[in-house]
């Protein structure tokens, strides 16, 4: 999961009392413990509160003593200083000029899509320009992100042709499929990235002569007519709106009528 903010993100968890089912919870007690850090405290007194407002969420089949290690160490590392005690506030990832004229030289959709993909992890990640992943399923994580579907050989071949384009380079570990993109801070910012879902059709519809991006699915769709440039929907998507907008406009006619009907008796 890749959040640009992530302290309104925790703030509304807090105020809803409720675990989105997509977040794991290493990832929630990181994000508990770093808006609950304060260096005037220390990190029992962390912990406790940690442990405090998971059991807020009355998780279904939450036993605390699974975690205990994770949420003593995630506290622990806060206080020790080898952990960042702040959490993300970004409006945007961008995306420069240069990049984007690298992306466009790439051969085919699936390289385009999952460049634009590389280049938005690596930013988000702020490790000049390293991907950190340790096993496939975190490189299967980024083609899902990319709306790339591909075997395992597939994707270890399209990372591949990337190195050898001399666009990537691997870390020297063989234990890991860390690697590295350069990243261009210089040019024009030629596109903000603000949602992290679909990003391979973000691209496809918004550079892809001829695309859309749905507002609606995220899917990309192939623009038929004039009057699809100013659509913000795919067909499905649209003809499900029409249906949902008829739906209750009979509702709301309905109400009027038994409202005026009783009235007139």
């Amino acid at each position: 999961m890749y959040l640009l903010n992530e302290k309104d993100y925790i703030r509304n968890i807090l105020a809803a009392k409720k675990k989105p089912d997509d977040l794991s919870m290493g990832y929630l007690i990181n994000l508990l413990s770093k808006y609950y850090y304060s260096p005037e405290s220390d990190a029992v007194t962390l912990s406790e509160i940690v442990k405090e407002q998971i059991l807020g969420f009355h998780l279904d089949n939450y036993q605390e003593y699974q975690y205990h290690n994770k949420i003593i160490s995630a506290c622990q590392e806060l206080f020790e200083g080898t952990a960042d005690t702040s959490l993300k506030q970004r409006e945007y990832i961008p995306v420069y000029e240069p990049e984007l004229h690298l992306i466009h030289s790439l051969p085919g959709d699936r390289q385009r899509k999952l460049m634009f993909t590389i280049y938005a992890v690596a930013r988000y990640m702020g490790c000049d320009g390293w991907v950190n992943k340790k096993d496939s399923k975190g490189i299967l994580e980024i083609f899902k992100l990319a709306n790339v579907t591909a075997t395992s050989e597939k994707r270890n071949e399209l990372l591949h042709e990337f190195y050898t384009r001399g666009i990537i380079s691997f870390g020297k570990r063989i234990n890991n499929l860390n690697f590295k993109v350069h990243l261009e801070d210089t040019g024009e910012i030629v596109y903000k990235i603000r949602d992290f879902n679909n990003l391979g059709n973000q691209y496809i519809g918004n550079f892809k002569q001829g695309y859309r991006q749905c507002k609606s699915c995220g899917k990309a769709y192939k623009v038929k007519s004039e009057k699809d440039y100013s659509s913000r929907y795919c067909e499905a998507c649209a003809i499900e709106r029409r249906k949902s907008a008829n739906r209750k406009s009979m509702t709301k006619a309905r109400e009027m009528k038994k409202c005026v009907q009783s009235h007139v008796s």
